[in-house]
């Protein structure tokens, strides 16, 4: 499946849209670059006010592992590195860790909504730090890094602290006791939900609290609010909120948390945003995506679509990829899933500071043709400006970039489309 939405992609240029079903399999990318995933860290107070807890989530779909088969298994492996680095640079903590994942079925291995969900826990001095996060897939042995700066609040034994807000998918309980979690981590929450929890740690002077949690619009409306009462002392409270999802629709809201004690106050926010079921994960924000289909929409199009209304957008976004959905009675959309992961890689490896990586000229060709079959690379030739050929083999195409500036901007100097016609 992966190879032939790949392959999709390129006859959708080539050809143009109305031949999208038309598309034939070759085996051009059994590999689909480096693995994608979702990182969160959270930072929960600890019953000594000079240290916390830094907890690493990790949301790993399986269909960015690769499954290798195994009798009548198929078996994906992968290794994840955390490293934290003080404000000296100089190695505070770090773990190594490896994982085997088994599925029985070939479907399974596509599965965009199954998850691997490790997490790490680490100990540490209030102070900042950086912590870099490594996913590697031990069978195609590449491997994304995740980076994050990590800065541990000092506070005195009088003050009130709360974690930083994590959204819960599921809950394990017992009774009406939660004994367990699984993190979100994405901050996405898809619009068939009934409820979320909400779980965070909170600590202070000892005594009874008031809590206030309330879902705000990005223009800090209050859409929904409720208070319980907690009680607070030198160890932490961990503290689950449930709220339903009633009001909610597809839009980005601010999870707003204040505790109240006294005089004394202490607040947390959190940025999430609800989606519609088969919306791509690699989607955070509907307007920017519809801007990154400029490659295969004409501007007008695009324009069309940025200005309607919020459900007649997203009902023309919808209609859009779903004439295009190779597996239409799925809820996974692998063409879209396809489109949108290339323009997250080409914003991870092409950007500038002034310019968006999908944006860039080499951003575009990877959006649209997917993974070069060889790149050719020319940084040092004398007489010449640095420049790369990107070859791809299947559909006898090449593509010469120039770096003119010398500061890595490469411009595309081949035709995109010298003999083929696009319909997008």
């Amino acid at each position: 499946m992966k190879r032939y939405i790949s392959q999709l992609l390129i006859i959708a240029v080539v050809l143009g849209a109305a031949d999208l079903a038309k598309g034939q399999l070759t085996p051009r990318m059994q590999k689909r670059g480096t693995p994608f995933y979702n990182t969160e860290v959270v930072r929960f107070p600890t019953k000594h006010p000079d240290s916390s807890d830094v907890t690493v989530y990790l949301k790993i779909p399986y269909d960015n592992l690769q499954f290798v088969k195994y009798d009548s298994v198929y078996r994906a492996k992968y290794e994840v590195s955390l490293v934290l680095f003080d404000k000296e640079g100089i190695q505070a903590d770090g773990k190594i860790d490896r994982h085997t994942v088994e599925v029985s079925t070939f479907e399974e291995t596509n599965a965009m909504d199954v998850y691997e969900t490790p997490k790490y826990r680490f100990r540490l001095h209030n102070s900042l730090y950086k912590l870099s996060v490594g996913l590697m897939d031990l069978d195609t042995r590449k491997t994304t890094y995740r980076k994050h700066t990590v800065e541990l609040e000092k506070f005195t034994e009088n003050t009130i602290q709360i974690s930083d807000l994590l959204i819960i998918d599921e809950v394990s309980q017992s009774a009406d006791t939660i004994q367990g979690f699984t993190a979100n981590v994405m901050n996405k929450l898809n619009d068939k939900r009934n409820e979320f929890y909400l779980y965070f740690a909170a600590r202070g002077p000892k005594g009874p609290a008031v809590v206030e949690a309330s879902v705000l619009t990005t223009d800090n409306e209050v859409v929904k609010s409720e208070q319980d009462s907690i009680q607070l002392g030198p160890k932490p409270t961990r503290t689950y909120i449930r709220m339903d999802t009633q009001g909610l629709n597809y839009n980005r809201y601010i999870y707003k948390v204040k505790i109240t004690q006294g005089q004394d106050q202490a607040v947390r926010r959190k940025d999430f945003r609800v989606a519609w079921v088969g919306l791509s994960n690699y989607i955070a924000n509907l307007d920017k995506a519809i801007e990154q289909m400029i490659y295969i929409l004409p501007s007008s199009k695009v324009n069309e679509m940025k200005e309607a209304e919020a459900e007649e957008k997203k009902q023309m976004f919808t209609a859009y990829w779903k004439k295009r959905d190779p597996s239409p009675k799925t809820e996974t959309n692998e063409l879209m899933n396809e489109y949108f992961r290339r323009v997250n890689y080409a914003s991870q490896q092409f950007g500038s500071s002034i310019k968006e990586g999908w944006r860039m000229d080499m951003g575009m060709v990877y959006v649209l043709f997917g993974a070069p079959n060889d790149i050719e690379r020319h940084p040092f030739d004398l007489g010449s400006k640095p420049y790369e050929i990107w070859y791809y083999f299947e559909i006898n195409r090449q593509f010469v970039f120039v770096d003119d500036s010398g500061f890595g901007d490469y411009r595309l100097v081949t035709p995109l489309y010298d003999t083929y016609n696009s319909t997008f």
